[in-house]
């Protein structure tokens, strides 16, 4: 049994063994870590049987079971600092939003807050909008009379081979070239 148990513990401290967990941050400790220190803890338990390696077997089993107790005494106070530091943010929050519950609005009904730093915040008037659309609406109407008047000149050049006597004006005034292409085509 004790060859078994010295082989165990040779194999133990190639792979750094349950013991250290011992060793870790309480902070870094993994579920398996928790089952190796509960294996150990259990095995030091195992060993305190009467004989002459009690007092060796017992100051390690107090050794380990006071570390633990270190471990879980810094989970603990870790997650009440976090806890507190969440509880004045939330309390802090909360005097806020009083304060601004209680402040006379001096906004009217048709103003509204805007966050500056919102990528997404409006950047334009409604009035500039309307602007911006109605010359896109023009342009666009503009586009389909010129594609109308392309449309008109591509027929009249594959229907008639030879020049016709109104392009040589079409070509001199402009004013006129719109006119006289929408004759022919309509």
């Amino acid at each position: 049994a004790e060859e078994l148990e010295e082989e165990d513990e040779d194999e133990e401290e190639e792979d750094g063994g349950p013991e250290s967990a011992l060793e870790k941050s309480p902070f870094q400790l993994t579920a398996a870590d928790v089952y190796d220190i509960s294996s150990v803890v259990g095995r030091d338990l195992l060993q305190l049987r009467a004989g002459p390696q009690l007092p060796a077997a017992r100051a390690r089993l107090q050794f380990r079971i006071v570390r633990v107790l270190e471990m879980l005494e810094a989970l603990v106070s870790e997650s009440s600092v976090a806890e507190e530091q969440l509880r004045r943010e939330r309390d802090s929050l909360r005097r806020e939003l009083e304060q601004l519950r209680a402040a006379p609005s001096s906004l009217g009904p048709d103003q509204m807050v805007i966050d500056l730093t919102d990528p997404n915040r409006p950047r334009f008037t409604l009035q500039e909008l309307r602007d911006v659309l109605q010359e896109r609406n023009q342009l666009k109407a503009q586009l389909l009379v010129v594609q109308e008047e392309l449309q008109c000149y591509k027929s009249l050049c594959t229907a008639t081979p030879t020049p016709h006597p109104g392009w040589v004006l079409v070509h001199r005034n402009s004013s006129v070239q719109s006119q006289q292409l929408h004759t022919h085509c309509v």
